[in-house]
């Protein structure tokens, strides 16, 4: 697989607050904690979305309120990506992949951060978060409205991995996703074990089912024991709407 960087993004603050017509929603989209986020990027090969906020911060709200509660911006986030509002209201420690133990106003300082709220998108955190090269692109502010939210996500989701067949050419039509690029990844019982406290709310398949009777979704954990498992999950891939299976381990 070839990766191609998007270009470092950079959305000013705006001046005045854009009102957002619609009705809004009560709910940001789902939002982990910083380490745990760093564990279900790597454990479903999404990419790592981060904003660093303030409680008194003006346009955090903004972002929050008008921006992550938006019934697309939550669709686009819960498929592609994972997401944690990093707080430096006050300071707290977090563990960084391959990099031990800091703060989170150290994460901030060595980022970069001069003013919240600015976001940054890496490639999933394995081995290491800060390595060089993993950082996809950062922007400070809230963009003006939802739809330039979605528009940088998805183009976030596609540009930034494409997969190429060996002579060079795109393989397939239409866009292809980093978390969908390999179709089957095996879970060991320990990462099976965190989506499950997690809640991250992907169907679980606990038995064989005819595939017609597969629940809805483009992904699907498979928990079922058998020599066979594994054809039956190609054949899943190959004749379902699912993209993305994740085997665990047994």
């Amino acid at each position: 697989m070839k990766r191609y960087f998007v270009p470092v993004l950079v959305l000013l603050l705006l001046t005045g607050v854009v009102s957002v017509s619609g009705q809004r929603t009560q709910k940001i989209a789902n939002n982990y904690d910083f380490e745990t986020a760093v564990k279900l990027s790597r454990i479903l090969d999404r990419q790592l979305i981060f904003s660093f906020v303030k409680a008194g911060c003006p346009y955090c709200q903004q972002f929050k309120e008008d921006i992550l509660s938006d019934p697309a911006v939550k669709e686009a986030l819960s498929s592609h990506f994972v997401l944690s509002l990093v707080s430096i209201d006050e300071t707290f420690k977090i563990e960084l992949p391959g990099q031990g133990e800091v703060t989170n106003m150290q994460l901030a300082s060595g980022l970069g951060v001069k003013g919240t709220p600015t976001t940054y998108v890496f490639y999933p955190p394995d081995p290491a978060l800060l390595e060089k090269g993993r950082l996809i692109t950062r922007f400070s502010g809230s963009p003006p409205d939802p739809e330039s939210m979605v528009d940088l996500l998805e183009r976030i989701a596609t540009e930034s991995f494409k997969e190429e067949e060996k002579d060079g050419k795109e393989n397939g039509e239409g866009s292809t996703y980093y978390n969908y690029s390999s179709a089957i990844k095996e879970l060991s019982e320990e990462d099976f074990n965190i989506l499950k406290e997690t809640s991250v709310g992907i169907p679980v398949l606990t038995e064989k089912v005819g595939l017609s009777s597969l629940p809805e979704g483009k992904e699907l954990i498979v928990n079922v024991s058998g020599s066979s498992i594994k054809k039956y999950s190609e054949n899943i891939i190959s004749e379902t709407d699912v993209e993305k299976i994740y085997l665990v381990e047994g």
